[in-house]
């Protein structure tokens, strides 16, 4: 596959002069993505070009809050682009190409690359790790003789995880070996699963390897801890391999043989390759780079096994060493730089040569000693920038190896040997040196960071953390920085508000703070804003799933644990300040409501006085329309008694008078008188029966209205009451055309409780039956006593309307009436029930008749009732 200009330049508002670089990285944590960054930093850096790096974690990884910070790819946009890298192996770990490919489509039309796993229509750089791996199992099964080797697999989404288990498994059938799945672990490239999957073959399946090799040196590192921790010395009880060669695997314990992929070389191949193709020019597809086995102590190799041997020379016919050296100086070249290969970002090519051509003047004896002078020289140049010096040793191995052959004379050779054993003892010295000063670096960063920590965790607002931020800068080394935080609300941010802006050669640049901007802009105005040439990364904050913001930071230090570290303290502090201004705001919400509160207490005590006093004046009301009805109902019933005895008394007077008047006369007769004085006693029995029918009426009043007393419960016969009330509601019974019908078992139902309370109950219970068929011209009301296994029953029909089906649970809330105003006041059968409840712990119904009306059932418990024959 050729990629070229065929990819065309997105449309968009105009851009910077200098075009801009996209680097899509999971997160700067591990060497691995470290040295591909500064790859492509070099490589754009030596074209003028800016390096936008986004951070943004693992697609869908399950580690830490990888997947919550996807969301930083979405801040990196096509029309702010111009050409893009994708360190698609690591961000895909866990989906697979063809998720990758749907992920990150926005960005086709730009030149593009990814480096290990291919996608469509883009430059790939990939290592040829099927090399190196075979080399690491067949290095361990021809050279070591180990025969039971485990393997710590990558995800299975990931290619090249899977070219290189694949190859174990054929280097182990073509060595005869047999493939025990017992000893494959899956890992996922992650320091822990290392750790995981030692315990898992040792603990679990008890499996007991003598190698093991990892599909990445971060899982081999782990499983270095583990077999520490079990007690087992590496190499002497169980070997371990790794790939990838990162620095942190020369300096294990052991040094841990590995299989060295050019880390560096691939970010700067992938970023020279879009680089070339927006220019225009046409580039191969996919680019492989070579892996070479670096064996180191953890296999059981005490000496650098190099794969680059170069036979004895033979010295014979050269005049002297120059000689010598000169025809052969490309092959001891080639083997000093093999020695140092894979030292990443430095050139020590020159290096080599000066020191080979010191030596050979030294040797052959033209001007002053100046071999060690020139080796300290080297040492205090590549020491500055970085290098491991352990390297050197390599090289002095080198150099010695090629050079001593070339030695007749016993002198020179024993010159040769003084040198190297000076050189390297000086070597030894530098490394101690450069030792010293890394752990007195670390222990600066340590500080730095904790200081940082302490003062942005110690900041309880956004403005604090921004000043934060902008005071340690500085102290950690990065000259420009950038925070925003993402406003308006959405689900899916798109305005971000610029908090910090810091730029150690730029003063003018903080007039930025407080602008928002769209957040693919990243900055207010964009690009444009910056007027140097730079590197910055972009690093999702976010706690969790709440994505809050991100950081822009200039590429500083190539440390990339100082960049997560500080996303981390700032993503914390953040959500921390959110969450000490929730408290605050809940406090003052609280406070907003308990003065709410005590508002609408002072209101709802106003209203429920209120309530209380109207309530307490319908129920007077209430009485009084009772009492009117009740007067009526007495005046209407003693009316008819009352005019009978002043009818009987009148005409009792007549007689009286007429007796008077005839007891003179000579004509009335006695048998006359007889009759006047019977005429009189039938008018004295009418007055008398009249008498007895007022006073039984009074009676009744009386036993309706007593009031035996708080507390007081007595035994009563139910139907004297009944009738009693009945005998009270004649009146209205005759004024609505209704009548009564009284069904009981017995000639006695006893009550125990209060009478006259019953009464009342019995009264509201027919008057509302009686209301019931007021307008529909009369009917009957029933009432019937009926005997259940655990109660007696009191049941009152009428033959009205009966309740709509809406209203039946509605009918015994208070006030509730569905009587024209003035006619009701909607407490009848809330008394009802209350008093039912409170004298006789009976309770109460209603339902709906199938042929018409409405019937009400008070079910009195046994112990408080009793039919008697």
């Amino acid at each position: 596959m050729v990629l070229g200009s065929s990819h065309p330049k997105s449309s968009g508002p105009a851009r910077p002069r200098r075009n801009v670089l996209g680097l899509f990285v999971d997160w700067l944590e591990d060497d691995y993505q470290l040295e591909v960054l500064c790859g492509v930093t070099d490589a754009a850096e030596s074209q003028g070009c800016d390096v936008l790096c986004f951070a943004g974690g693992g697609l869908d990884s399950p580690h830490r809050p990888a997947g919550n910070r996807n969301f930083a790819f979405t801040l990196a946009s096509p029309e702010r682009l111009d050409a893009l890298t994708i360190l698609a192996g690591a961000i895909g770990n866990w989906v697979g190409p063809e998720a990758l490919d749907l992920y990150f489509a926005e960005f086709s039309r730009l030149p593009r690359s990814t480096l290990a796993v291919p996608l469509r229509d883009a430059a790939c750089v990939q290592v040829d790790d099927a090399r190196g791996m075979r080399e690491a199992v067949d290095h361990l099964v021809s050279h070591h003789g180990y025969r039971k080797i485990a393997f710590i697999r990558g995800p299975e989404a990931n290619e090249e995880a899977e070219r290189r288990f694949a190859v174990y498994r054929e280097v182990l059938e073509e060595s005869g070996l047999p493939y025990d799945p017992g000893l494959v672990s899956v890992g996922d490239f992650q320091r822990a699963s290392g750790v995981a999957a030692v315990h898992q073959l040792f603990e679990e399946r008890r499996r007991e390897p003598d190698a093991i090799i990892a599909a990445s040196d971060t899982m081999a590192l782990g499983a270095l801890d583990a077999l520490a921790v079990r007690g087992l010395r590496v190499p002497m009880d169980v070997a371990v391999v790794g790939f990838d060669d990162i620095p942190e695997a020369r300096f294990a314990s052991p040094p841990l043989t590995t299989v060295r992929q050019p880390l560096y070389e691939q970010g700067l191949h992938s970023a020279n390759m879009v680089l070339a193709m927006l220019r225009g020019a046409t580039v191969r597809g996919q680019v492989s780079l070579h892996t070479e086995l670096v064996t180191r102590r953890s296999c059981g190799c005490f000496v650098q096994a190099n794969s680059l041997r170069l036979h004895s020379a033979k010295v014979l016919g050269f005049r002297n060493l120059r000689d010598a050296v000169s025809s052969r100086r490309e092959e001891v070249l080639a083997d000093v730089a093999h020695a140092v290969r894979g030292v990443q970002r430095v050139s020590l090519t020159s290096s080599g040569e000066r020191l080979l051509d010191a030596l050979v003047d030294e040797l052959g004896g033209k001007g002053q000693p100046c071999f060690i002078s020139e080796l300290e020289d080297v040492l205090r140049s590549v020491g500055s920038q970085g290098v491991d010096g352990n390297v050197w040793q390599d090289v002095l191995t080198a150099l010695r190896r090629q050079l001593l052959p070339m030695l007749n004379s016993p002198t020179v050779r024993l010159l040769a040997d003084d040198l190297f054993q000076h050189a390297r003892l000086v070597i030894a010295g530098h490394v101690e040196r450069l030792q010293a000063r890394q752990r007195l670096d670390a222990e600066r960063w340590i500080r730095v960071l904790s200081e940082a920590n302490e003062a942005v965790i110690a900041s309880f607002d956004v403005q604090a953390i921004a000043r934060a931020v902008g005071a340690q800068l500085p102290r950690l080394g990065i000259p420009s920085g950038y925070l925003a935080l993402f406003c308006g609300g959405n689900a899916v941010p798109r305005m971000a508000r610029l908090e910090l802006a810091y730029d150690s050669r730029d003063r003018q640049i903080s007039d930025l703070t407080g602008q928002v901007f769209p957040v693919t802009d990243l900055l207010p105005g964009g690009r444009a804003a910056l007027k140097r040439r730079t590197t910055l990364i972009v690093l999702p904050l976010n706690h969790l799933a709440h994505e809050l913001g991100f950081l822009l930071l200039e590429l500083g230090p190539r440390q990339g644990g100082i960049y997560e570290a500080l996303r981390d303290e700032v993503s914390a502090a953040l959500q921390g300040a959110m969450l000490v201004q929730q408290v605050i705001e809940k406090d003052r919400e609280r406070e907003r409501l308990v003065h709410d509160l005590e508002r609408r207490a002072s209101e709802l005590e106003a209203m429920n006085q209120a309530l209380r006093d109207n309530q307490a004046a319908l129920v007077a009301a209430e009485h009084m329309a009772s009492i009117g009805r009740l007067t009526a109902s007495i005046a209407h019933e003693m009316n008819t008694p009352v005019a009978a005895v002043r009818a009987a008394l009148s005409e009792l007077e007549r007689l009286a008078q007429e007796y008077r008047e005839s007891a003179t006369d000579s004509q009335v007769s006695p048998a006359d008188h007889s009759e006047i004085a019977s005429e009189m006693s039938g008018s004295i029995r009418l007055a008398t029966r009249a008498a007895e029918r007022a006073a039984d009426f009074v009676r009744s009043i009386k036993n309706q209205t007593r009031n035996s007393g708080k507390g007081e419960r007595v035994a009563f016969d139910a139907l004297v009451q009944v009738r009693e009330s009945l005998l009270l509601l004649g009146h209205a019974l005759r004024k609505s055309n209704c009548r009564y019908e009284l069904n009981a078992l017995s000639e006695r139902v006893t009550l125990v409780g209060d009478p006259g309370r019953f009464g009342q109950v019995v009264t509201n219970l027919v008057g509302n039956g009686i209301d019931a068929m007021s307008d529909a011209g009369g009917g009957l009301v029933e009432l019937s006593f009926v005997e259940q296994v655990d109660a007696l029953e009191l049941r009152v029909r009428d033959h009205g309307p009966g309740v709509p089906a809406e209203l039946l649970t509605q009918i015994w809330e208070p006030l509730f009436t569905t009587k024209p105003f003035g006619h009701g006041t909607g407490l009848g059968l809330t008394i009802v029930r209350e008093i039912l409840a409170a004298d006789f712990g009976a309770t109460i119904s209603v339902e709906n008749a199938a042929d018409g009306g409405a019937e009400f059932c008070a079910r009195f418990p046994q112990g408080v009732s009793e039919v008697s024959s």
